[in-house]
């Protein structure tokens, strides 16, 4: 269901700059004889197309415009750092010695998975 409607939402917005086509197509003769700016000239056969051309500068400008409005964003965030300086760091000798013996059982599981003989391949006859 989630696919369907992502899928409606995608094919919305690529047929969306397309619908001013679809409207002169299903309105062309209410378009020709009524919206037409050059129905008084015919040997320009615009047959419309003058309102197309409006039609479309229309969507494109509406593409353009910013969704969330006209207003940007004017409030400037200041960012106090705030550090303090460490003097002395004071690293335990004992602790950095015993990290070697960490892994020392991992060994014992690793060597295990070792197979000494390895027994000769089938043949085949």
């Amino acid at each position: 269901m989630k696919k369907v409607v992502i899928l409606f939402v995608a094919m919305t917005m690529l047929v969306k700059p397309l619908w001013p086509v679809a409207e002169y197509i299903m309105n062309y003769n209410y378009i020709v004889n009524v919206l037409c700016e050059n129905k008084e000239r015919p040997e320009l056969k615009c047959d419309g197309k003058c309102y197309l051309a409006k039609q479309f500068a229309k969507e494109s400008k509406e593409n353009e415009k910013n969704p969330f409005g006209e207003k940007s964003p004017t409030l400037d965030i200041l960012h106090a750092v705030f550090f303090k300086k460490i003097s002395n760091i004071f690293l335990e000798l004992e602790s950095l010695q015993n990290t070697q013996h960490n892994f020392s059982n991992a060994l014992i599981f690793i060597s295990s998975l070792h197979v000494p003989d390895i027994s000769e391949p089938p043949e085949l006859v």
